[in-house]
């Protein structure tokens, strides 16, 4: 215990839901946690379990250097919130990144742990992931600093968002081929594993690990799967085409900057430029099953909406 009581770690993004599993997880290992938001009310959660609650906007680079200075190490994410009406997210996304870095390089961090996401290894093509490869090359130039970048696959809680269309016209809609293998990837188990990099810090310079989820999931199957977990037989799965899915977002009230974004991540995974690079392993894998999340996430919910 001696180490962990000497081991402070920073979680940015803690009222999020991989900066919540991170932070959760650590807490429960016994190590001292300080929990990043800009509302202490929305990490009250945090701070009953133990943690230590800064409020700090994440593109504040002076609050986010007091907060990192004297940790142990950082989680570091860029709060994906896709402002429907944002009309310029990735000079956001590197607003942000800016302040994290330079609050890194002020602070005197060495170890961190960035959220990035498959398909980083791009500079363009990827909608907003591109803002993420931005993201890991500029923190990644800031000398001393041992950088690990989780890409992560497709969250899995992607599909909650059409759970309206499920219950109401039995049709789950998305750009993607019907056959694409998508590494779906639960946002608890990202979490949990940024927890457990943090804590034991094996890696030196900057290194990519890319989790792919439990096993690789397509459109079809995973609506096969919801379908199995709400008892119904007339679910299926459409895909719409890239101006269709376009217009509908711009419909929703969409901007016309995060629209033609989205659209770009459709085009990039049909089109296999997003994809993974590393194999599938123990160490790349994560253990939330397609089936085990559908009956404990999207299931639960649809449920409670048909109440």
């Amino acid at each position: 215990m001696r180490e962990r009581e000497q081991s402070m770690f920073v979680i940015t993004g803690a009222s999020g839901r991989t900066g919540r599993a991170a932070a959760v997880r650590l807490l429960a290992q016994g190590y001292p946690v300080r929990a990043i938001g800009r509302s202490a009310r929305r990490l009250a959660g945090l701070a009953e379990r133990g943690a230590e609650v800064w409020e700090a906007d994440q593109t504040d680079a002076a609050a986010l250097t007091d907060a990192f200075r004297g940790t142990d190490g950082i989680y570091a994410v860029i709060q994906p919130n896709y402002l429907p009406d944002h009309p310029d997210f990735g000079a956001f996304q590197d607003q942000v990144a800016a302040a994290l870095t330079q609050a890194v390089a002020a602070s005197g961090v060495t170890r961190v742990v960035g959220l990035s996401s498959w398909g980083a290894q791009h500079a363009e093509g990827t909608g907003p992931v591109a803002g993420l490869h931005r993201f890991e090359q500029r923190l990644s130039a800031v000398p001393g600093v041992d950088a690990l970048w989780l890409r992560a696959g497709y969250f899995m809680e992607n599909l909650l968002d059409h759970i309206d269309a499920a219950r109401t016209l039995r049709r789950i809609s998305a750009p993607f081929d019907p056959d694409l293998p998508l590494p779906f990837v639960a946002t608890r188990d990202i979490g949990a594993r940024a927890a457990e990099e943090l804590a034991t810090g094996t890696w030196r310079g900057t290194e990519v690990l890319e989790l792919q989820g439990e096993r690789d999931v397509s459109m079809r199957e995973a609506t096969g799967v919801i379908a199995k977990a709400l008892g119904v037989t007339d679910l299926v799965y459409e895909r719409i085409d890239l101006a269709a899915f376009h217009a509908e977002l711009r419909r929703n009230g969409v901007s016309a900057n995060v629209a033609d974004m989205m659209a770009e991540v459709g085009n990039s995974l049909n089109r296999r430029h997003t994809r993974m690079q590393q194999p599938r392993t123990a160490r790349t894998s994560t253990p939330t099953s397609i089936e085990r999340f559908v009956e404990e996430e999207f299931a639960a919910r649809y449920h409670a909406a048909s109440e």
